[in-house]
């Protein structure tokens, strides 16, 4: 019961109070004097104090020699975590529509509580004046690209030309595609694809629909997703160049290899 009631009152003190909140996230991997947390949270220094004895009482904040203040070990991983969701409620809410209005089930389970990752993105949407904006956008991405792996339940035949060029320069690509949209390829083109010859191209089959479809390359991350109604949503496209959104990326591609065969023609 006891156990219960610190885990309670350690919510309380945290979660339920933006000034202790802010407190714990101005003195992330720093410490602070009292005039730096005032001058950082643009707060009184009776306010910051007031915060930091009930942080100190939780044992998630000391201070040291010099009256400076500092995380405990307690308090480190709660600004971890609390960045973490900070930076997750800021994704959710930047892109809300995005999010909505779209199949999220081909995002695997532990990469959406990884969502945070893909922070510095933009959604690229179609408009009445630019009706092919999402499309001529990736088209270009990807002709920059030095590597390229993607996942896929759609299929866009411009892109086997596109990807028989990127080849043709080193560039390395590996797919994993759906049964559906391997029928819908030439296989004459795929023939000439999985060769000896060209060693830079990989395909791999996956059985189950995976209602997504991600590319992600040395330099970006490309998400669509299928709206509600089961149709594949071409207007709007998730993009970052940021690092950790490519590892997310990389990730999520790693995680449907596993789950899939690789083609042998």
């Amino acid at each position: 019961m006891n156990k219960k009631i610190e885990n309670k009152d350690i919510h309380r003190i945290v979660v339920c109070s933006d000034l202790r909140r802010n407190i714990i996230l101005c003195m992330h991997n720093n410490r602070k004097s009292l005039r730096e947390l005032r001058d950082c949270l643009k707060i009184s220094s009776t306010t910051a104090l007031h915060g930091l004895r009930e942080l100190e009482k939780s044992k998630l904040v000391f201070q040291d020699k010099n009256r400076n203040y500092l995380l405990t070990n307690i308090g480190s991983i709660m600004a971890v975590k609390l960045l973490d969701f900070c930076n997750a409620a800021e994704v959710l809410k930047k892109h809300e529509r995005f999010w909505l209005e779209h199949d999220m089930s081909g995002i695997p389970e532990h990469l959406i509580k990884k969502i945070e990752w893909l922070k510095d993105s933009a959604v690229v949407t179609d408009t009445e004046t630019e009706i092919f904006k999402v499309h001529s956008n990736f088209i270009n991405l990807l002709k920059n690209a030095k590597e390229i792996n993607g996942v896929s339940s759609i299929c866009v035949p411009e892109f086997l030309s596109l990807f028989e060029e990127l080849l043709n320069k080193n560039v390395n690509i590996r797919l994993v595609l759906t049964e559906e949209v391997l029928e819908k390829i030439d296989t004459t083109i795929l023939k000439k694809f999985i060769t000896k010859d060209i060693s830079n191209f990989n395909l791999f089959l996956m059985e189950k629909n995976m209602k997504v479809a991600i590319t992600v390359t040395d330099y970006f991350l490309s998400l669509g997703l299928f709206r509600m109604d089961g149709t594949y949503d071409y207007s709007n496209d998730l993009i970052s160049y940021n690092k950790e959104a490519i590892a997310w990326g990389k990730e999520f591609f790693e995680h449907y290899v596993k789950l899939s065969q690789r083609v042998v023609l």
